[in-house]
């Protein structure tokens, strides 16, 4: 492999090594959701979901899709850039274009 494939490969096994990353990667696949929506559905703490959000986003694995809500306030959703999770004997699952 390149030294680019080889840095991309290791930020996918780090960025997957995470349970609450799976977890949110999974929940935005088909539905975008907002942060609040992720953290009642994930079980995670408000401050781990951003955080987490904001490294998945930054490295393209998510993106961000503005709308307005019922109240007519803006709403940040989040969807995958990935459409399916695939089990490997790497890491419990892994994510494909």
């Amino acid at each position: 492999m390149s030294e680019i494939e080889d840095a991309k490969h290791e930020l996918i096994q780090d960025l997957l090594s995470d349970k609450a990353n799976r977890m949110i990667l999974r929940s935005i696949m088909t539905v975008p959701k907002s942060t609040a929506q992720l953290c009642t559905e994930c079980n995670i703490p408000t401050s781990t979901a951003y955080r987490k959000m904001q490294k998945l986003f930054d490295y393209k694995v998510i993106r961000r899709i503005g709308t307005i809500n019922r109240a007519g306030k803006k709403e940040i959703l989040y969807k995958s850039n990935f459409s399916v999770l695939k089990k490997t004997p790497e890491w419990e699952e892994f994510l494909l274009n």
